[in-house]
């Protein structure tokens, strides 16, 4: 079977990499910061590796604040490019996941990303 995203999903790891390699190089936490470019990436790469994000493990991830992420995480379901599921098995935890709109937003961003150069 071939992935039709394996390019978008080479770039999103990359670009995601890069970005955190930068972020760990400077003193400044939050200097270079685009939590919701941040956001999607990793939601977008958990996707293409079959796996659920939680919340909590999103805040994390982001190297912001937890508060910061939170407000990102409202705004990107607001606008309908995400959405939060409960897991089924324990109520208090919670995962975020990128709406079919935010996929095929992700796939063209990512994809005319792969052409360039």
């Amino acid at each position: 079977m071939v992935d039709l995203d394996a390019d978008a999903l080479r770039v999103a790891k990359a670009v995601y990499a890069v970005r955190r390699s930068r972020d760990a190089m400077t003193p400044v936490k939050g200097l270079f910061g685009e939590p919701a470019w941040d956001i999607m990436l990793d939601l977008f790469i958990a996707f293409k590796r079959g796996t659920d994000l939680q919340v909590s493990s999103v805040c994390i991830e982001a190297g912001v604040p937890s508060t910061t992420i939170l407000r990102w995480i409202a705004r990107l379901e607001n606008e309908g490019l995400l959405y939060r599921a409960s897991d089924s098995t324990d109520l208090r935890r919670r995962y975020v996941r990128l709406t079919d709109d935010a996929l095929a937003m992700m796939r063209s961003i990512l994809g005319a990303m792969a052409n360039v150069g």
